[in-house]
């Protein structure tokens, strides 16, 4: 459970939140979400740069690219916004539920612990690609510059971002401030996708973690009369039913951020794509690169969290199956009506719970579509170069 509230502190408080604070000190250091407010300010100058060089394709492909990503960033941090108490609801439940299952038997609190350890491995890769991305993007420019003035004499002014200012970044002056601004307004970006896609393995993991203390429970089961056998079945039940409650709520606050995550992943990895495709043999290759691993990491947690959640809740169907059910039951009524819960429960798993993005559902079929699509695009792309 420490695990858990750790990872969940830790990626709101890089944004200023104080999540586990009333709501009068939840901005409790809002002056780290300036580099968010910094890449509003940048984003009309980034629009700029994609209008001037619409006729480019190379040029708009790479401005676009900064687009998207401003735009989700922006997304990202006002969903955070809208949904900071929600979110709060959500971890105080999550605590509560896993400080009641923790209590019940060391086998159930090692679940939870092995769910927050795997949680936290994806979490800290998560974490190690989307600062790796920052950082080549904020040193290429510095490293084109360089080689260009070491190999011809002469370097023109590049930045991290894509932006037509209306002042000369020839000067040196303007030049740095304008570099500062960019890598700073860079962080941006990063921080609201770490912070919501950290938060969402977070959730995820730890549903699946109750989903498998409630599978643990039903198949070790065994009352000594019917009336027990019943007692014992309801906090079972009680306990699946309330762990889809709670993916209910999870994925109601990010249907918004799922769709538009799938829908601009899609479009910056045919981009990304078709730059690499470009520029494979040169410097830019390594950031573009490494920039495609990202967007797919970023796909795939979404997609491999709720394949995960799809799977481990309609597991409990086999459970319910695989439980000793038959022992703990005798002839009459009583008998008939714990089958009836037991089949009623089994029909209910076999759906399981399925996390969706409004009209598609967040699974690896729809991961292994997204680069599909995306490898189509890039083919399309070059078609036009």
């Amino acid at each position: 459970m420490d695990s858990f509230l750790q990872v969940q502190k830790s990626t709101i408080a890089l944004l200023g939140f104080d999540l586990f604070s009333e709501n009068r000190e939840m901005w409790k250091r809002p002056y780290r979400a300036m580099n968010v407010f910094s890449i509003a300010a940048i984003f009309p100058f980034i629009l700029a740069a994609v209008l001037h060089n619409w006729k480019n394709v190379l040029l708009l492909a790479d401005a676009m690219v900064a687009l998207l990503i401003t735009i989700l960033g922006l997304f990202k941090f006002s969903m955070i916004l809208y949904l900071r108490r929600d979110f709060k609801r959500l971890i105080d439940k999550f605590r509560l539920l896993m400080s009641n299952e923790a209590e019940q038997g060391e086998e159930y609190a090692e679940i939870l612990n092995a769910a927050n350890k795997q949680d936290h491995r994806m979490c800290t890769l998560f974490r190690t690609c989307f600062l790796l991305a920052w950082a080549l993007n904020s040193v290429l420019p510095l490293v084109r510059m360089g080689l260009s003035y070491w190999l011809a004499g002469h370097a023109e002014p590049e930045l991290p971002f894509p932006c037509l200012f209306p002042w000369n970044i020839h000067i040196i002056r303007n030049y740095v401030l304008s570099f500062i601004w960019s890598a700073f307004a860079s962080t941006g970006v990063v921080l609201p996708a770490v912070s919501l896609d950290t938060i969402f393995c977070s959730f995820t993991s730890n549903l699946c973690a109750f989903f498998k203390i409630a599978q643990y429970k039903v198949v070790r089961f065994k009352g000594g009369s019917l009336k027990e056998s019943q007692a014992t079945l309801n906090k079972v039940f009680a306990l699946y039913q309330t762990s889809l409650d709670m993916c209910n709520d999870l994925n109601q606050c990010y249907q918004p951020i799922i769709c538009a995550q799938f829908f601009i992943s899609s479009l910056q990895l045919c981009m990304l794509g078709y730059l690499f495709s470009i520029t494979f043999a040169q410097t830019e290759g390594v950031y573009y690169a490494s920039f495609i691993a990202t967007i797919i990491i970023q796909a795939y947690i979404y997609c491999y969290c709720g394949e995960n959640l799809k799977t481990e809740s309609a597991s409990f169907e086999w459970a319910i199956y695989d439980s000793p059910w038959h022992e703990s039951l005798g002839a009459g009524g009583a008998s008939t009506s714990i089958c009836r819960s037991l089949l009623i429960s089994m029909m209910r798993a076999h759906r399981g719970f399925r996390i969706t993005g409004y009209f598609f559902e967040a699974n690896m079929e729809a991961f292994s579509s997204i680069v599909r699509t995306a490898m189509s695009y890039i083919t399309m792309l070059r078609s036009f170069s």
